[in-house]
């Protein structure tokens, strides 16, 4: 049904807004939130961008920020360790790094069966797909 005009829709017709879907996060951004990265024609939301940079500072000796996924401040993470020891996990996603706590790296593993399943790390953490 088409919306007869109105003051928020003068046309009347019915309003599209495009979306791109980032291959890193999966999230849905405006065309504008995403970037060329490299020659490719490989595309980035600018919120991924932003954390392969904190990665790549954090393998330069700088403090991780927190968790990527679900967004957990690596203080907030010190403050739930017992012993003050936090574990932060550094994976590779076609060329971007990212930064995740335990919980979300454990996910993340479980879900990527096809880039651990056979190897020495998929068969000490008995993931599906392994010999």
């Amino acid at each position: 049904m088409i919306k007869p005009p109105s003051p928020a829709n003068p046309s009347g017709s019915p309003g599209f807004v495009l979306r791109e879907k980032c291959p890193y996060c999966s999230k849905w951004r405006h065309p504008r939130e995403v970037m060329k990265l490299g020659t490719g024609g490989v595309r980035i939301c600018w919120h991924c961008w932003e954390w392969h940079r904190k990665a790549m500072a954090m393998l330069a000796g700088a403090p991780p920020p927190g968790c990527q996924e679900c967004g957990v401040t690596f203080a907030a993470l010190m403050e739930r360790a017992p012993d003050g020891n936090v574990g932060m996990y550094l994976h590779s996603k076609d060329g971007v790094y990212q930064i995740l706590c335990r919980n979300c790296s454990g996910q993340y593993v479980r879900k990527r069966v096809d880039l651990y399943g056979n190897t020495l790390f998929g068969e000490r953490n008995k993931l599906k797909g392994t010999k």
